[in-house]
């Protein structure tokens, strides 16, 4: 629910104005590049952003959250994919640029174990999917000028992500309709 929450909060950065990157997150970057809205510091993807690490860390714990009921379909993929926002944070210090894509990589690997269980809806790997696929392939289409065709496909993911991490959310609270036993 937390990364929900700070995804929407990202939202915001389209009506408050601040300075820098201000709330924006790489993937509301992403939009703005490809939908050329301008506005944006010189070379934003490179900008080391507090917001981007926090996401970055609540979508490792949340991986981690679901490595006990993902490790019945495999323990190898799901120790990778839980591993893999770790490992984005320690390149994205690094190299200020790469790292952020690997929430998508883990993303896409937890959506299909997750597809892979009996436990999980399809209609939340499904989702998990969609959002991890779409976003995945627009951050490595974002290129120097814009392209709308992109700006399309991050903000279809966008959603589907923040409704991906409330549907994880609720099935840790064990709200039905996320488990295929409800």
């Amino acid at each position: 629910m937390l990364v929900a929450a700070m995804l929407l909060a990202s939202l915001l950065s389209f009506f408050i104005a601040l300075p820098g990157l201000g709330l924006r997150n790489w993937l509301v970057v992403l939009f703005e590049l490809n939908a050329g809205t301008g506005g944006l510091p010189v070379d934003p993807l490179r900008i080391l952003n507090p917001l981007d690490f926090a996401v970055l860390v609540l979508v490792g714990i949340t991986f981690l959250g679901l490595r006990p009921a993902l490790q019945r379909v495999s323990k190898a993929w799901t120790a990778i994919a839980v591993a893999m926002p770790f490992a984005g944070i320690a390149l994205f210090a690094i190299t200020r640029l790469a790292g952020r894509s690997t929430v998508m990589g883990a993303g896409l690997v937890i959506a299909f174990l997750m597809l892979r269980d009996t436990g999980f809806s399809r209609s939340l790997a499904y989702t998990g999917i969609l959002a991890n696929a779409f976003l995945l392939v627009a951050d490595f289409a974002t290129g120097p000028s814009p392209a709308p065709l992109v700006a399309v496909l991050v903000g279809i993911g966008y959603v589907l992500l923040v409704a991906w991490f409330l549907m994880i959310g609720a099935r840790f609270l064990g709200w039905s309709g996320f488990s295929r036993d409800a």
